[in-house]
């Protein structure tokens, strides 16, 4: 079901996103890969309309959470 594939999961999507400091962040994968299954944060809804990715910046070790639409 395409509509419910998350696009930078996939590959479809790359996914540039630049921190304050002026470095390209790297994507450290969908937060839920963080997670384990009976975390209290582990969103049970696998019908969600976005994938959450965790960025990372290998310069300054910043982080920040993007919504990726499904």
């Amino acid at each position: 079901m395409l509509q419910m594939t998350c696009l930078l999961c996939n590959g479809i999507y790359t996914g540039r996103h630049t921190c304050a400091c002026g470095t390209a962040m790297e994507d450290a994968g969908p937060v839920t890969d963080y997670y384990g299954p009976y975390s209290p944060y582990f969103n049970l809804s696998f019908e969600a309309p976005v994938c959450v990715h965790l960025f990372s910046c290998p310069a300054c070790g910043r982080d920040r959470y993007v919504a990726i639409p499904r």
